[in-house]
């Protein structure tokens, strides 16, 4: 499994609203990759992103209350987008970029 190609197929989902799919990659990337000593600090980037696609989902089921939770830990771990060196990290901007556009869009 290759990251920057995986992480481009997320930017791919979340562009095209598909948010439980982007979740479900999302977590497989992130069970193999927070195994791994040498990708366990971007694993966290990847569980972010999880939280934050599965956010939208329960907002659309009006489950406020746990979309504002999980929301809350993707918050927790956003900041790893911008601090973490990486070969990914171009990627990693650009899917926190649609994360907050979908979420002006989606959760007002």
């Amino acid at each position: 499994m290759k990251l920057e190609e995986d992480l481009r197929k997320v930017i791919f989902l979340l562009l095209e609203d598909e948010f439980i799919e982007s979740h479900d990659f999302l977590e497989r990337l992130w069970r193999v990759y927070k195994n791994d000593e040498k990708s366990r600090k971007e694993s966290f980037i990847l569980k972010a992103f999880v939280n934050a696609t599965v956010s939208f989902e329960l907002y659309k089921m009006k489950r406020f209350e746990h979309s504002n939770n999980v929301w809350n830990t993707y918050k927790k771990y956003e900041y790893l987008t911008d601090e973490i060196e990486s070969t990914n990290s171009s990627n990693y901007r650009k899917i926190k970029e649609i994360i907050y556009e979908k979420r002006e869009k989606y959760i007002k």
